[in-house]
């Protein structure tokens, strides 16, 4: 009975692992065991690293290095890290074995150091690279590192816009460059808490009703940054360069046409601004298109407001 007992508790064992091999990469061989190995014939040495592929993404700074050719130029793949040791690389299959590393563009997390300009806010690091230690104890190269970085604009050139049919629209900043992407959203609430959003069910809308606008970059480092809409404009169309726009914020500030229509609640000193405005329509139109131009300020940049508008 006990031998029964251990062969059934094997055969589970061996069956577990069979339907949860790990995939091996075009640049691998799998081994005995089902372990997977670079194959190192596909490379050739040389005398410095590869050099990381640097993806500057929302809120993330991503590094992807080539495993099995640091491998094969005598680098610990299993070792990368950056300036914060405890930030390491992870293995990954994507078409060849990689190994990646990934940290969110704050300065409060892996060592990143963060720079400001009169345009642009830069996020920097190093990707240390250790040498590899062979089982005889010789090392055959320098430990090094790549001084790596994101850079995302002060000031976005692009409208982001919502319309209440739909209401919420996503908006992706193309950065000069290609370097990164900035995603901010703008959306609308029935509520002064901002808790509850309108969606295409509860678009019963009336003029004089209260609409509560947000407009916030989620990812945005808050510790260090605060967003401010610098303009936001209605049309009937859902253009941006409508021919006719009918300002409800300018230069930060309520419009001194519109602007009556609108209390803003914060503005320029945090990572969203929340502002609360009178439903209207434009003559002849059945749709109230809303754009928004944001920029992202070092600190705070609180507009002066007089009492009138701008």
């Amino acid at each position: 009975m006990g031998t029964w007992l251990s062969l059934a508790l094997s055969l589970c064992i061996l069956y577990a692992d069979s339907v949860h091999l790990p995939p091996c990469a075009s640049d691998e061989i799998q081994g005995s065991y089902d372990t997977c190995s670079c194959n190192l014939t596909q490379y050739t040495s040389q005398d410095s690293p590869p050099e990381p592929t640097v993806q500057c993404l929302s809120g993330h700074m991503r590094l992807n290095v080539s495993k099995c050719q640091l491998d094969r130029s005598g680098y610990n793949s299993d070792d990368l890290h950056l300036r914060d040791p405890t930030c390491v690389g992870v293995q990954v299959v994507d078409g060849i074995a990689m190994v990646i590393i990934s940290t969110n563009t704050s300065s409060s997390v892996c060592g990143n150091s963060l720079t400001v300009n009169a345009t642009h806010m830069t996020y920097s690091n190093a990707l240390i690279i250790p040498a590899k230690v062979y089982d005889n104890g010789i090392v055959t190269r320098l430990n090094t590192s790549y001084n790596v970085s994101c850079s995302y604009p002060l000031s976005m050139p692009v409208s982001l816009s919502m319309t209440l049919n739909p209401l919420l629209r996503v908006s992706d900043a193309a950065l000069p460059g290609g370097v990164g992407t900035v995603i901010a959203l703008m959306a609308a609430y029935t509520d002064p808490a901002f808790s509850v959003p309108y969606t295409e069910s509860t678009l019963a809308l009336n003029v004089e009703d209260p609409l509560y606008v947000s407009v916030i970059i989620p990812d945005l480092d808050a510790a260090s940054f605060s967003l401010a809409v610098t303009r936001l404009y209605a049309t009937a169309v859902n253009n941006p360069n409508a021919e006719q726009q009918y300002d409800i914020i300018t230069n930060g500030c309520p419009s001194a046409g519109l602007g009556e229509l609108l209390t803003i609640r914060n503005n320029g000193n945090y990572s969203e601004t929340r502002l609360e405005m009178t439903v209207f329509q434009i003559a002849g139109s059945e749709y109230l298109y809303l754009f928004a131009d944001v920029q992202i300020c070092a600190g705070q940049c609180v507009p002066t407001c007089n009492s009138k508008g701008s």
